[in-house]
């Protein structure tokens, strides 16, 4: 059977990170669909659309088939808002993709028997075959049912080549609904094996986007008036002569008052200080690294693959060369001592960095985290419990270790919240330093759980902030190239 009219569903989420920007996943998908001549349209209810909405967008677009991206965390509410859809609109199809779906396979199938299909890692090709009429049966990497029974056809074969894959172009996105930077994926996948990460279990081969086909996703946006570019892949410079073409690339096409970023981290043993420097030339000022352990011991115990040495000097010379830095690290794990948390908290409070998150450590199903959990019987809340209860934000510990007590934990969350906004609180006064104390004032405000939640749960004061954020990275660059 084929269908002609897609609806592409974002479901709510109570993730701090909100929806600020588009989504990329929908945006790959209705870039197939659109390449493949079928209709479709989105809701991406993280922006606040209800289910109200939701009825009134299926009324008025009438899809044959509605896909729905899922996540662990909050996957029960997902499940429930894929029940009141079948109940409301019985005469469409249902498909489920997104990394729950790749972790766990064939359980949400059982779990919610609303989904008629689900689409395991990759969703474009398995979306437009099943769209164009191709026999279910024969399409890799689909979950289906058959006489009551889920039944998956196997993996899938995916290109090694990205540029074969369009990249989106949001037709039919509301992006006013978001703060005007473009997210980017240039590569796909992490070989590297961190015990915590689920995104391994969604593709651990790394595959790439060429340097020209980045750079023209970026000067498609840039010749529309975005000047912020976000990179969210994985592992952004695991071929570091790539960066260096991307570098290359937007030099030559006059790109120049572009603001890059690397949010979501980069590997300190993928990063040279003669790189940073190429990539501050052509406007990358923001860059995330993923500390996750204060020691080679703890390094070890989650796979990292990389040392503190490296780790620290990456850190010394992104900061050294002016960048934005914002360090990741993980608190809590597995054979980590009290002593080896202070040895990670030593490291965010030796930098000026710009931001510090101290997570709290979450076992994601299918990581190796969650198998060490399960085995020695450590959950507090057991996964069915956390996963649909507590976010990355929210100083609840759901394990504990021989090392660390329920207790331990609590007060070691609380004191983290504590160095988070001093570490804040010491930036912005950086910032603001030749303005005496007001710098004083600036921090205390910028550092407080008020101006936190306006940050991340209202769209109209973030945009403030990116755009004054932008404004002060443009005033800094000039400054540069007129004492150069």
């Amino acid at each position: 059977m084929a269908y002609n009219r897609v609806l592409l569903v974002s479901p709510p989420s109570s993730s701090y990170l909100g929806a600020a920007r588009p989504p990329q996943n929908l945006g790959f998908l209705a870039r197939a669909l659109l390449d493949s001549g079928i209709t479709y349209d989105i809701m991406d209810m993280r922006v606040g659309y209800s289910f109200k909405h939701l009825r009134k967008k299926i009324d008025q677009f009438k899809p044959d088939l509605i896909g729905i991206s899922l996540v662990s965390l909050e996957y029960r509410k997902s499940y429930a808002l894929i029940a009141g859809i079948r109940e409301y609109y019985p005469q469409a199809a249902i498909i489920a993709g997104g990394p729950h779906v790749t972790v766990v396979k064939a359980k949400v199938l059982q779990e919610c028997p609303q989904i008629d299909f689900g689409a395991v890692n990759e969703g474009e090709e398995i979306l437009v075959e099943l769209c164009g009429g191709k026999a279910v049966d024969s399409i890799a990497g689909l979950l289906h049912r058959v006489d009551g029974n889920v039944v998956y056809n196997g993996p899938r074969t995916y290109p090694e080549d990205l540029d074969v894959i369009s990249w989106p172009t949001y037709e039919g996105f509301e992006m006013d609904k978001y703060i005007r930077e473009i997210p980017l994926n240039s590569s796909r996948g992490c070989p590297y094996q961190c015990v915590f990460c689920p995104n391994k279990m969604i593709s651990h081969k790394f595959r790439k986007r060429s340097a020209s086909n980045v750079v023209d996703e970026i000067e498609h946006w840039y010749r529309q008036g975005f000047r912020v570019f976000n990179f969210d892949d994985d592992n952004f410079t695991l071929d570091n002569q790539r960066v260096y073409d991307i570098c290359d690339q937007l030099e030559q096409r006059g790109l120049s008052e572009a603001e890059l970023r690397c949010s979501n981290g980069i590997r300190a043993d993928r990063i040279t200080r003669e790189l940073l420097v190429r990539m501050k030339a052509v406007g990358f000022n923001y860059i995330a690294f993923g500390v996750d352990g204060g020691n080679n011991k703890m390094l070890k115990a989650n796979k990292k693959g990389e040392t503190i040495e490296e780790i620290e000097t990456a850190i010394k010379h992104a900061c050294e060369l002016d960048f934005d830095v914002k360090i990741f690290v993980i608190t809590g794990m597995p054979q980590e001592t009290m002593e080896d948390i202070e040895d990670s908290l030593r490291i965010v409070q030796n930098y000026p960095v710009k931001r510090v998150i101290l997570n709290n450590p979450i076992p994601y199903p299918g990581t190796e985290l969650y198998e060490t959990v399960m085995k020695n019987d450590w959950f507090i809340k057991q996964p069915e419990e956390y996963l649909n209860s507590v976010v990355e934000n929210v100083d609840v510990p759901v394990f504990e270790t021989p090392e660390l007590s329920v207790e331990q934990r609590l007060a070691l969350l609380k004191r983290c919240r504590k160095i988070e906004k001093a570490v804040t609180q010491k930036a912005v006064e950086r910032m603001y330093k030749r303005y005496g104390v007001f710098a004083k004032i600036a921090g205390y405000i910028f550092a407080s759980r008020f101006v936190e939640h306006l940050f991340f749960y209202n769209m109209t004061f973030r945009k403030m902030v990116e755009y004054v954020r932008y404004k002060r990275q443009r005033a800094k660059k000039k400054n540069v190239e007129q004492f150069a």
